[in-house]
C-alpha cells in the first residue's frame, strides 16, 4: 500500500537558560534576526524557534506542540535535548530534581504540574488523547555501554536489526518458519522469496549508482549543497537496538510520574563545579503507542533523547572517574557530530557504528522519524565559547533532511500469532541451551553451601536495591508535600543511605565471590543474547495483549 511520505529538514529550536546570577553579564542577545552570541568573535544564528525563561508551559507549547501533530498524523517522532553541561537539558526533558511525584499531581488540581518537562507533559497529553495503549522503556547509554533503567541498570545488548522489506505482499519464504507471513504488504527479515531478493539486488545498485554519481560531482567540483543524498535517497532496511529492555505501562498521571521519577533515580549524575546535577549519561526514553482499530495495529514511537552534556575538564574540574565519565561522554558526541557532517554533506559513507549512541539515533537521523533538536545554551559570559559551538551543532543538524514516513497498520490476530510462534521458538531454544550448560553454573569442587551464599547475596542485593528506589520515592513525595518534619525527612533520608549502603556491600561480597578461581562459571554471550530475546519477545506480547484486548472491548 502506498505510504504518506514528508521530506523535511530536521526541525531546531533554542532554549536559553536564566543567568545564574542576577548581576551576571550576559553574552546571547535575542532579537528577530535570531540569536547573536557577542565575543571575542560575534556571531549570528538564524533560529526561527528561540524560548527563553524557565517557564515549561511556554517550552512545551513552542518545542513539543508541533512533534504531538506529527504523532497525531501517524508519524513516529524524536526529540533530542543538546548542549554543554548545566545549561538546562535535563530540566527541559524532566523537569527539575525533585518535581515529578505524585504529590506535585494532588496539587496542580487536575492540571500538569507546572514544573514537570516536555517528555511528561506529552505522555500526559498522549493518555488524554486517547491515542491507544502506552508503554514506555527508558535505556542509559554509559560509557558506550546501554542499560535498562526500568530494570535496575540491567546491561543491554546493542545490535542490528532488520526492519523487512515492503514488497507489496505475496508469498513469504522463511527457512525453519512455515508460519511466516507478509504484514501490510511487508515480508518479515529474513525472507528469501523472489521479491525480496529483486529489491535487495535493486537497492545494492542503486547504492552503487549514488555512490559513482556522487563520486564523479566531486570530481566535476560539484558544490555539497547540490550532490545527490545517498543517506536519504538510498533508504536503509537495517535499524540498530537494545534488545530485552523492560516496557512499562502507562495508564494514569501517576504512571507517568513514577517512571520519570525512576530514570531520575536510577540515571548515573554527579556534581561538579558547573552543575550539581550533571547528567553522566546519554538517557533515551521511548514512549511506544499502539492504537487499535478495523483488526489493526498500528504502532509508533516517541523518543525522547536526554543527551549528556559536553564539557570542558579545566572547567568542571573533575577528576578520577568523573573525569573518566567526562571523556566517554565527549567521545560519544564527537561521534554524533561526525554522523551529522557525514548526513549534511550526503556522504556515502555515514558512521553510525563508530559509537552505541548514534547506532541507536541510526532511525531518527537517517530514517522515517519525525525529528526535532532542542538547543540548550546558558547565557552567562564565561560560556560564550560553549554556546557558539552548540548553536553551530545546531545549524548542522538544520541541514539534516530525514523522510518521515507514516506507520502503516498490522494484523492484529496475525502480529499476536507470529509473536507467540517466535517466543515459543526462542523459549525451547533457550532450555536447550540451559541442558548444553551454557547458561550461569559454578565450578564442579563448588561447595553446596557456598552456592547457596552466593545466591542468597545476589537476592540480598535486589531486595536492597528496591528498598532504596522505594525509600527514594517516599523522599521525594515528602520534599514535595512541603509538610514534612524535618525529624521525618531525616529518617527517610537515613533509609535511603542505609539501602545504598547495604546494595554497595552486597555487591562487593558478590564480586569477591565470583572472583575466586573455578567458582563462578558466568553465561556465554549466546545465552544472554537468547534471554534478552525472550524478554523482549515477552514484553512485546504483553504489549500487544492489552491492545488487542481494548481491540475486542471496542475501545
Amino acid at each position: 500500500p502506498c505510504m504518506m511520505q514528508n521530506t523535511h529538514h530536521i526541525v531546531v529550536s533554542v532554549r536559553v537558560r536564566p543567568l545564574r546570577r542576577a548581576t551576571a553579564h550576559a553574552c546571547v542577545d535575542v532579537s528577530e534576526r535570531g540569536i547573536t552570541v557577542t565575543s571575542d568573535r560575534e556571531k549570528t544564528f538564524p533560529v526561527a524557534n528561540v524560548v527563553t525563561g524557565s517557564d515549561q508551559a511556554v517550552a512545551y507549547d513552542a518545542i513539543a506542540q508541533p512533534l504531538m501533530a506529527q504523532l497525531r498524523a501517524g508519524y513516529s517522532c524524536t526529540l533530542l535535548a543538546y548542549g554543554q553541561t548545566g545549561s538546562g537539558k535535563t530540566h527541559t526533558v524532566f523537569g527539575p530534581a525533585g518535581c515529578l511525584t505524585e504529590t506535585s499531581i494532588q496539587q496542580a488540581a487536575g492540571k500538569v504540574p507546572p514544573a514537570w518537562g516536555l517528555l511528561p507533559r506529552i505522555a500526559i497529553e498522549v493518555l488524554g488523547a486517547d491515542m491507544g495503549t502506552l508503554h514506555a522503556s527508558a535505556v542509559e547509554v554509559y560509557q558506550d555501554k546501554a542499560f535498562d533503567l526500568l530494570a535496575d541498570r540491567a546491561p543491554l545488548t546493542v545490535g542490528s536489526k532488520s526492519a523487512g522489506l515492503n514488497v507489496g505482499g505475496g508469498g513469504v519464504l522463511i527457512i525453519g518458519d512455515k508460519s511466516a507471513q507478509s504484514h501490510a504488504g511487508a515480508h518479515p527479515p529474513g525472507c528469501r522469496c523472489g521479491k525480496c531478493w529483486k529489491v535487495r539486488n535493486e537497492a545494492q545498485a542503486a547504492r552503487m549508482a549514488k555512490r559513482d554519481e556522487i563520486q564523479a560531482a566531486r570530481g566535476r567540483g560539484v558544490a555539497s549543497s547540490a550532490r545527490p543524498s545517498l543517506a536519504q535517497s538510498v533508504p536503509s532496511h537495517d535499524q540498530f537496538a537494545t534488545v530485552g529492555e523492560t516496557l512499562q505501562l502507562l495508564q494514569t498521571p501517576a504512571d507517568v510520574a513514577r517512571l520519570a521519577l525512576m530514570v531520575e533515580g536510577t540515571r548515573t549524575a554527579v556534581g561538579h563545579a558547573l552543575n550539581e546535577r550533571s547528567s553522566r549519561s546519554h538517557c533515551l526514553v521511548h514512549l511506544h503507542i499502539t492504537q487499535s482499530g478495523d483488526g489493526k495495529l498500528t504502532k509508533r514511537q516517541l523518543l525522547f533523547v536526554d543527551l549528556a552534556g559536553s564539557e570542558r575538564i579545566l572547567k568542571t574540574g573533575v577528576e578520577g572517574a568523573a573525569r573518566a565519565q567526562a571523556t566517554a561522554i565527549n567521545g560519544s558526541l564527537t561521534a554524533l557530530g561526525k554522523v551529522i557532517r557525514a548526513l549534511g554533506a550526503a556522504c556515502s559513507h555515514v558512521p553510525y557504528r563508530d559509537s552505541t549512541l548514534t547506532m541507536l539515533l541510526r532511525a531518527s537521523l537517517g530514517g522515517k522519524a519525525s525529528t526535532s533538536v532542542v538547543i540548550n545554551i546558558a547565557p552567562d559570559e564565561e560560556h560564550a565559547e560553549e554556546t557558539t559551538c552548540s548553536l553551530e551543532f545546531g545549524q548542522r543538524m538544520a541541514a539534516v533532511r530525514n523522510t518521515a514516513t507514516v506507520v502503516a497498520g498490522e494484523d492484529a490476530s496475525r502480529e499476536m500469532e507470529a509473536v507467540r510462534a517466535q517466543l515459543v521458538n526462542a523459549r525451547a531454544t533457550l532450555a536447550k541451551m540451559e541442558l548444553d550448560g551454557m547458561g550461569e553454573s559454578f565450578g564442579q569442587g563448588s561447595a553446596p553451601n557456598e552456592v547457596r551464599s552466593f545466591q542468597e547475596n545476589v537476592q540480598r542485593f535486589s531486595t536492597e536495591e528496591a528498598r532504596a528506589r522505594i525509600a527514594k520515592a517516599e523522599l521525594a513525595e515528602l520534599k514535595a508535600s512541603g509538610n514534612a518534619s524535618p525529624e521525618a525527612l531525616a529518617a527517610v533520608s537515613a533509609r535511603v543511605q542505609n539501602a545504598i549502603s547495604e546494595a554497595e556491600n552486597y555487591k562487593m561480597i558478590i564480586l569477591r565471590q565470583k572472583s575466586i578461581k573455578g567458582f563462578y562459571i558466568p553465561p556465554k554471550p549466546g545465552y544472554l543474547a537468547k534471554s534478552a530475546e525472550v524478554r523482549e519477545l515477552e514484553s512485546k506480547l504483553a504489549q500487544l495483549e492489552v491492545s488487542t484486548t481494548r481491540l475486542t472491548d471496542g475501545y
